[in-house]
């Protein structure tokens, strides 16, 4: 072989190195541009989720500020009866304060719910009750004012023994609320719709 032809293959074999280089080099740099606009893809669309995500829970509490507000509004009186002790601890209260002495019968019974967890008891309160007409209507009153979450189920009110008294039977339930169960309802809520704000 002469100096030429050893020339020729030195220099192939050069510029088959190079075109070798070159073609690595290539596809490193394809690989790393596809990576980076995967890496800037999966950047844009969890970007998108979160704004989606702020939109929803913005929307949310947008809808539900109505009842946010009446549920603040409502909560002391949810806290103050938590049990039946403390239901008819109210009641004997506002009777002694009423000055309401004749007491005909009295009854208490301690319902409990299995379909409402959130409300899972309730206390259901019969009276009867005779005395002087102001006193009768303003205990009546006084029950709904430390009672606001009782539904009266009967108020029936007749004459009394004497000409100034009225005869009352009244029959009202107060719901017992486990708020405990209610913060359950709430996260289990927010779990069901964070796999919802994924998919938007």
């Amino acid at each position: 072989m002469n100096p030429k032809q050893l020339a020729c293959v030195i220099l192939l074999m050069i510029i088959g190195g190079m075109t070798y280089t070159a073609q690595i080099i290539h596809n490193k740099v394809a690989t790393t541009r596809a990576e980076a606009q995967d890496a800037e893809d999966g950047a844009i669309a969890a970007q998108q989720e979160r704004d989606t995500a702020e939109i929803q829970t913005t929307v949310f509490k947008t809808d539900t500020e109505d009842v946010r507000r009446f549920l603040r509004g409502w909560l002391p009186a949810i806290e103050r009866v938590q049990t039946q002790q403390e239901a008819e601890q109210t009641i004997e209260l506002s009777l002694r304060e009423r000055g309401i002495n004749l007491v005909r019968s009295r009854k208490t019974e301690l319902k409990a719910s299995t379909n409402n967890k959130i409300i899972p008891k309730s206390v259901l309160t019969t009276l009867t009750i005779e005395e002087e007409y102001a006193k009768v209507l303003n205990w009546l009153g006084d029950i709904e004012r430390r009672l606001p979450t009782a539904r009266m189920k009967v108020v029936q009110i007749t004459g009394g023994s004497t000409g100034r008294q009225l005869k009352l039977d009244v029959s009202f339930e107060t719901p017992i609320f486990d708020l405990a169960a209610a913060d359950a309802e709430k996260a289990k809520a927010k779990e069901k719709d964070k796999p919802k704000a994924k998919k938007s």
